[in-house]
């Protein structure tokens, strides 16, 4: 008799604290979102020639509409947030809110220039290419050597520099 209450009464409990908290995506989310969206639309675009909707024929315009479907799917679970909260949030979004998310998009690509910077600074040149000449047992060459390990040391002339006798004598 009184089962059907306090189960009632526990899933109650159990699902109502999330209902809380769903939805509730901050300004830097929402632009990391619309910044991956904007890529993955661009990238689909570009693999089917940027064409308009109307050049392309209805088999085309449905695979490109799946396509970008697919790109905002995966944009949405790149950044962990469900397609419905991501919709309800920018739906209720003011001014304030727009502004709020233009302001993080820019702080987020002044971070992408800054990254880009940093990586483009220690981004080093490439050294000077050594050249060692011979496979064989003669001229043994070392492709890799280990760290700490002593240095070969040749002595003599190489054979490639070795003055061959004269055959008369």
């Amino acid at each position: 008799m009184f089962r059907r209450p306090s189960l009632l009464l526990l899933s109650l409990c159990l699902t109502l604290p999330g209902l809380g908290f769903a939805g509730e995506l901050t300004p830097d989310q929402i632009a990391r979102v619309r910044r991956d969206e904007k890529e993955a639309l661009d990238r689909v675009n570009a693999a089917h020639g940027n064409r308009k909707p109307s050049e392309m024929s209805n088999a085309e315009r449905r695979q490109v509409i799946q396509e970008q479907q697919k790109a905002v799917q995966e944009a949405l679970e790149k950044n962990g947030v469900s397609g419905k909260d991501y919709a309800r949030q920018t739906a209720k979004m003011g001014p304030k809110g727009n502004e709020a998310v233009e302001a993080a998009s820019k702080r987020l690509e002044e971070q992408d220039k800054q990254q880009a910077a940093e990586a483009a600074k220690t981004k080093k040149e490439p050294g000077e290419i050594q050249v060692q000449a011979g496979f064989g047992e003669d001229n043994p060459v070392t492709l890799e050597e280990q760290e700490g390990a002593e240095p070969t040391v040749e002595v003599g002339i190489p054979p490639e520099e070795q003055i061959p006798a004269p055959e008369g004598e």
